[in-house]
């Protein structure tokens, strides 16, 4: 494997199952967005934070359970 084989850090290879989403600062619970998630901020369904949506804030992370 040369060094053309890797990504650089600021994209990194994303699992084919990966789902965009964002996490509760205060309880760490993982919050899907939808495709049409447009809005600034959203609700946490467990704690009731207001979460912020931005694009700096946006995960990708693996939908399966381990």
């Amino acid at each position: 494997m040369g060094k053309e084989s890797h990504h650089p850090l600021s994209i990194p290879e994303r699992a084919d199952n990966a789902e965009e989403s964002v996490k509760c600062p205060s309880c760490g619970t993982m919050i899907q967005l939808g495709y049409t998630e447009d809005d600034d901020a959203l609700v946490c369904p467990i704690c009731q934070e207001q979460v912020t949506t931005d694009e700096e804030y946006r995960l990708y992370s693996s939908n399966e359970d381990y």
